[in-house]
Parts: C-alpha cells; structure tokens; sequence
C-alpha cells in the first residue's frame, strides 16, 4: 500500500506526545512521499517542535516521538572575509578566502 507523511512543527512545547491544537497550533507539510522533507519559512533563533506520522489507505498511524530544533540566529551584521591568497594564472586571477568566522564549523 501507499503511505505517505504528515510533518507538524510549532513553537510551542505545550505537550511532548502530539502536536498542540487550538489557539498554538501547530503548522503542517502534508501528503510527503520521501522520508525527508524541508521545513522552510521559519523564524531565526526560534526552537521548534516537530512530529511526523505515517498515513495509508487505513488511517493516520500515532505520532512520531517529538524532535526539538532551535534554527540558527543571523548574525547582527557581516563579519570580515579573510583574503588568503591570490594566484595568477593568465588570464586569469584566482582569488582565495575564508568564510567568516561565525560560518566556519
């Protein structure tokens, strides 16, 4: 049979074993045939809550266990690049440098 996949997120940590309802609710992806999707459009520096649950011609199966994420927050402004090294190679120059330090793993 077919399945495919629900994903709910939200902000709100209001219980651990299914996305919240009513005034908090949670937002949803539905009908995802891969067992991945990406989650878009969200707010920096914000935690996030995530379930996801199967769904096939006989139902919606339980929820996932919940996942908690917090998105990365934009630096105030834009660091220094770090100019490494320059080659020339006719015609061309080839220019070298490092991400900024807030970027590099």
């Amino acid at each position: 049979y077919d399945i495919s996949y629900t994903v709910w997120y939200s902000t709100s940590s209001s219980t651990t074993t299914e996305p919240p309802s009513g005034a908090s609710g949670a937002s949803t992806m539905s009908g995802i045939t891969d067992t991945m999707a990406t989650v878009s459009g969200l707010t920096q520096g914000t935690t996030y809550y995530i379930w996801v649950a199967a769904i096939s011609s006989v139902g919606e199966g339980p929820f996932s266990t919940r996942m908690t994420k917090r998105t990365y927050k934009a630096p105030a402004q834009v660091e220094k690049v770090d100019l490494v090294s320059l080659s020339c190679v006719q015609p061309a120059l080839w220019a070298f440098w490092l991400a900024p330090s807030s970027e590099r793993p």
